[in-house]
């Protein structure tokens, strides 16, 4: 078919594509595929002695995801626990672990009542937030002790 009796669109219409557009969105599937094959491209400029030093970081952070866990707390708690672990000399992340097995266990011996910071929750998939006012807790937002 010559190039004049083909039904080409306008470019007002909405089938037409500018191919020589820039996009400004992308679709994030297709962005972890091309950061994964950009990954591969660099590490096969890799000697191989690096390459396997990259290799067993990956399993390395393989191993660690199941002790990996993400809440929203509030920023003043997360500072907290950093002035708290720099003042101890140990990881942040031990300090919290301890704050959090120190709770529960403090919860299934009915020393901590969550109904008195409940409130109603607009969430179908929860019947109660906590409301926990953050000045209720003065001992905790102090400066921390050094000890050794």
């Amino acid at each position: 078919m010559s190039p004049a009796k083909r039904n080409i669109p306008p470019e007002s219409s909405p089938n037409f594509v500018d191919f020589g557009q820039e996009l400004t969105q992308s679709d994030p599937a297709v962005n972890l595929l091309l950061q994964r094959t950009e990954q591969r491209h660099q590490e096969a400029r890799l000697s191989p002695k690096e390459r396997e030093k990259k290799k067993k970081e990956r399993e390395k952070i393989r191993a660690r995801r199941p002790f990996h866990t993400t809440y929203d707390i509030p920023v003043e708690l997360r500072e907290r626990i950093k002035e708290l672990a720099e003042a101890h000399g140990v990881p942040a992340s031990q300090i919290a672990t301890l704050g959090l097995l120190r709770f529960v266990e403090d919860l299934a011996r009915g020393r901590v009542d969550l109904n008195r910071y409940k409130a109603p929750s607009r969430s179908p998939r929860y019947d109660f937030n906590l409301i926990l006012p953050l000045e209720e807790f003065q001992a905790t937002f102090g400066k921390p002790q050094r000890r050794r």
